[in-house]
């Protein structure tokens, strides 16, 4: 299996943290996550992702009137015994009775339980990657601010700065949102402007140290989507 396409990577990592990765497999990309960046960075990308989204689902208790309901519709099970039964005939029924109340208890709760639509979040990510399909910056927008990780393939330039701008749908001129991290995490404050339906594109570029003199960039090195999920 070529572990050198970064396409084959991104999926096997999915499934991973998904848990749908199993048996011979699992093992195989658990050893090569020893080994290798790319897999450690893709595992890492969809395991923040999938934990945001799972975070943003809230639970819906059911109302505290439910379960009354749930018991006032269900009448008692009782077998009347007009004489010495048979035991095993006996216990035949009481097992049916058991089920069919533990049956009428599933209907009420299927029937009763409130039916609200959970909202789910939408998860808004980008990923930059250089020309070797290398991770370089991963980014997660938060309600105020974007996460910005720098990934371990990346060896920046000391002499240089790298800067992140957003192109807007009919704008001509780029917006700067912040100078990157180099290593480790960033956290930058999110734009006034940013609209994440109104970006049609988003780009880093090399600038002096300090970010670009003119508020226009310098010199453009990669460009992404903003992913809407």
């Amino acid at each position: 299996m070529n572990y050198e396409n970064q396409t084959l990577i991104d999926m096997l990592a999915a499934e991973y943290v998904l848990g749908t990765l199993r048996g011979s497999a699992r093992d195989r990309f658990t050893r090569l996550m020893l080994t290798s960046t790319r897999a450690r960075e893709a595992t890492w990308m969809w395991e923040q992702h999938l934990n945001n989204l799972a975070s943003s689902i809230e639970s819906v208790p059911p109302d505290e009137h439910v379960w009354q309901k749930i018991v006032s519709r269900i009448d008692p099970q009782v077998i009347p015994i007009t004489s010495k039964p048979n035991k095993s005939k006996s216990s035949i029924l009481q097992a049916w009775s058991l089920i069919a109340t533990a049956a009428c208890i599933v209907l009420a709760l299927i029937i009763w339980q409130p039916q609200e639509i959970t909202k789910v979040k939408s998860e808004q990510i980008a990923l930059f990657k250089n020309e070797a399909e290398q991770p370089l910056w991963f980014i997660d927008v938060k309600d105020e601010n974007l996460s910005i990780r720098a990934a371990t393939a990346l060896v920046p330039r000391t002499d240089k700065d790298y800067e992140l701008w957003m192109i807007l749908k009919g704008k001509d001129a780029p917006v700067s949102l912040g100078l990157l991290p180099k290593s480790g995490t960033l956290e930058l404050p999110k734009h006034i402007d940013f609209d994440a339906t109104e970006i049609s594109l988003l780009a880093i570029s090399l600038e002096p140290l300090g970010g670009s003199p003119n508020g226009s960039p310098t010199e453009v090195l990669f460009t992404t989507e903003l992913i809407i999920l």
